[in-house]
């Protein structure tokens, strides 16, 4: 985390409307000083609490503690957003999800996955969007590989996408690169569809 802050500090400074997203564990939630080490590691690092968006996993919910939602709580009135990744694939329901402390779902790539022509008639992940979106929540799908998965999304008016159609994860040095990549593929789309704009997620 503290290397990623480091790394795209100057990038991030560049746009108010970048984010950086880091993975948390449950375990790193149970240390009751963790909220505050982020954010003094992104003050020191001169990264804007605003930008940082913690992803956590369904399973961190299961039994959760008043600690675990008190880290998660305090990160998010600092300005930070948490995401709930991999959604559909752990313990939370669609129903549940107003009761999470989450600004954000990730569709799990094994629904995006079922997108194959663009053709398909896939009700689960249209409830899925329409549901978040109804909470106040963005969605995230990952794991897009194909322009048809892409557009079949951004009709379902998804608010971003992720996966290897954009770029490879990279290291933070090759930055420039997966952006170029991501922009090619965007261009790309925009060719054949003018429907609306996209937002791509890059792993780095």
């Amino acid at each position: 985390m503290a290397l990623g802050m480091v790394q795209l500090a100057g990038w991030l400074s560049e746009d108010p409307s970048r984010s950086l997203s880091v993975n948390v564990s449950g375990v790193q939630l149970q240390d009751p000083d963790f909220a505050q080490g982020v954010l003094h590691l992104a003050e020191a690092s001169g990264v804007a609490a605003y930008q940082l968006v913690l992803e956590v996993t369904e399973s961190v919910f299961f039994d959760a503690d008043c600690s675990l939602i008190k880290q998660l709580s305090s990160l998010r009135d600092a300005g930070a957003r948490v995401a709930l990744d991999d959604f559909g694939t752990g313990y939370s329901s669609l129903g549940r999800l107003q009761d999470l402390p989450v600004d954000t779902v990730k569709i799990d790539k094994s629904f995006v996955s079922m997108v194959r022509t663009g053709e398909e008639r896939l009700p689960i992940l249209s409830s899925m969007i329409n549901m978040a979106h109804s909470l106040g929540l963005t969605v995230t799908a990952e794991g897009v590989e194909t322009a048809a998965q892409a557009d079949y999304l951004t009709a379902l008016e998804c608010d971003s996408l992720q996966g290897y159609l954009f770029s490879l994860p990279e290291p933070g040095e090759r930055l420039d690169h997966a952006l170029r990549r991501a922009e090619e593929a965007l261009q790309a789309l925009k060719k054949v569809d003018s429907r609306c704009s996209r937002t791509a997620a890059l792993e780095v």
